[in-house]
């Protein structure tokens, strides 16, 4: 998948590099630039074309009760993680009736921030490579990525004998990596036997929530991993 373009809004130096660090460290997503200033985010957003932008809504020369309105008017395919005070609920409400993606308020851990450009990521690949068509329960559980919601099978029936929390625990540890595993790697992972993970991962597969790609061997079977499907 392409990376995606993300843009820093920050005005405190250590916290630009801060989020820098981990932008960088992420392989899904690319760094534009770190700003420090309204005027400065607006002359890059005509510049540059942005998928995220970590935003602080108290930057210097920023009217956030103004500006987050024109940011989506002028740039309405960008979206939008808050970083910033919580001090003012009415800016909170402002924020969230325009639609960010996430609003994290400080301090908050970067396990947190991380886990959101995870949800992020999917949910934009899911809008963006969609091709058959939508159903319900599918854009439910989209829209649960803006919750910041990692338990979407709770909204779903499981089969008797399966345990919600372990289905919750083998999606999320596909959902934080990348790669694709073997049903081993997936129970040694999570301290489950290789027996038990495959039957998550394969009730994962039939609800589309995970998919399949096999690995050819020289002799024997192919062996089957799984990844995090799009939406």
């Amino acid at each position: 998948m392409q990376s995606l373009k993300v843009l820093i809004a920050e005005s405190d130096p250590l916290l630009q590099k801060l989020y820098s660090d981990v932008i960088i460290n992420d392989s899904s997503f690319t760094l534009l630039k770190c700003v420090s200033n309204g005027e400065e985010l607006f002359d890059a957003m005509k510049c540059v074309d942005v998928d995220l932008v970590l935003l602080d809504l108290f930057l210097k020369d920023f009217d956030a009760m103004a500006d987050l309105d024109e940011l989506r008017k002028s740039y309405s395919r960008t979206d939008y993680i808050v970083v910033s005070s919580g001090e003012n609920p009415e800016l909170v409400r402002k924020a969230l009736c325009i639609g960010v993606f996430e609003f994290l308020v400080k301090p908050f851990s970067f396990d947190r921030l991380r886990a959101a450009l995870k949800n992020y990521q999917i949910y934009h690949h899911s809008l963006t490579g969609r091709t058959r068509p939508w159903q319900q329960e599918d854009l439910d559980a989209l829209l649960a990525m803006k919750s910041h919601d990692p338990s979407w099978s709770a909204n779903r029936s499981i089969p008797k004998g399966l345990q919600l929390k372990c289905l919750n625990d083998v999606e999320t540890f596909l959902k934080e990596h990348d790669a694709t595993f073997s049903a081993q790697e997936v129970g040694e992972s999570l301290g489950l036997s290789r027996s038990t993970a495959r039957r998550y991962l394969e009730f994962l597969t039939m609800s589309e929530r995970v998919v399949v790609e096999y690995a050819y061997r020289r002799v024997g079977r192919p062996e089957k991993r799984y990844r995090m499907a799009l939406l």
